[in-house]
């Protein structure tokens, strides 16, 4: 018998990718953006156009700032618990040129756990709008029954595909008035837990 598969984010949902990135851009500018700053349209986030954005980007995806991100906490026990009757695969936004970096990334934090990873790219050649696109179509690729991410515009698709979805994390862009039906809201690696006890 195949088992669901959980579709599950990286960025701030497995790392703490938006603290990471937003120090990375301080050090490396003189920006003095937090983490409730972040925005995944940067050149809204910086206040550039889209060349001086693309720059910048470029210079993020030559970095190893991606493999330097910390992991978040829990997130590990939990996936081990779900991996004995779930399929587990990641579906990121990344780009390719930060493949080697996620997946030793992956390697260090969360060992032999998945099953496959997908990268969007939906960033690569830093394209304008790329901010808008959603991953709804590779959650179909996939298979999934389940997603875990924090970004509501992936959840909303998800939803809208028929996927019981889980919105994760207590960040400025994903504390919504209220979630729609198939969408979840949980906080913690726990409430995950404890939402999945039970199915299979």
């Amino acid at each position: 018998m195949n088992k669901p598969v959980i579709a599950i984010d990286i960025d701030d949902v497995l790392a703490l990718s938006a603290q990471g990135f937003v120090d990375f851009s301080n050090e490396t500018w003189g920006t003095r953006l937090k983490v409730t700053d972040y925005d995944e349209d940067w050149a809204r986030m910086w206040t550039l156009d889209h060349e001086q954005t693309r720059k910048r980007a470029h210079t993020i995806y030559k970095s190893d700032v991606v493999g330097k991100f910390k992991h978040i906490e829990g997130a590990d026990a939990v996936l081990r618990t779900l991996k004995v009757n779930f399929k587990l695969v990641i579906t990121t936004s990344r780009v390719s040129n930060v493949h080697s970096l996620t997946l030793k990334w992956i390697d260090t934090y969360y060992k032999d756990l998945f099953d496959d990873i997908h990268l969007a790219g939906f960033y690569e050649g830093v394209k304008e709008g790329a901010h808008t696109l959603t991953k709804g179509d590779l959650y179909k690729q996939v298979g999934a029954r389940y997603v875990i991410d924090d970004h509501p515009k992936h959840c909303l698709a998800a939803a809208e595909n028929g996927i019981e979805t889980l919105m994760f994390g207590n960040y400025p862009w994903n504390n919504l008035e209220t979630y729609p039906d198939l969408v979840h809201k949980v906080h913690t690696w726990q409430e995950v837990q404890e939402f999945f006890d039970g199915r299979s």
